[in-house]
């Protein structure tokens, strides 16, 4: 993957982080690398891997969507700041 230009002053701003032009170069070369480097990963054969303890604990439950329509209600409602079927919540950083 060749990353673009800017991809560097992005990662900045979405950071809240201010870099020199000569930083932007130097973090967008080291973007590229890593970028590089997962590509290589990427194309390993890991088809008779078996998967590690840790790795297998996040398969434990099947990911299926829970439906309680009542519960659901009750979550919903105890917002006060609604936005269509949206609740709004305070920032929290």
């Amino acid at each position: 993957m060749i990353l673009e230009k800017d991809n560097a002053s992005r990662c900045a701003r979405m950071a809240k982080i201010k870099l020199t032009p000569a930083e932007e170069q130097q973090y967008g070369a080291q973007l590229q690398e890593l970028f590089n480097w997962v590509q290589q990963l990427s194309t390993v054969d890991v088809s008779g891997v078996e998967l590690s303890s840790a790795a297998q604990a996040a398969y434990l439950r099947p990911d299926e969507p829970v439906t309680n329509p009542a519960l659901a209600q009750a979550i919903v409602g105890a917002f006060n700041d609604k936005e269509g079927a949206s609740v709004k919540v305070k920032k929290v950083l």
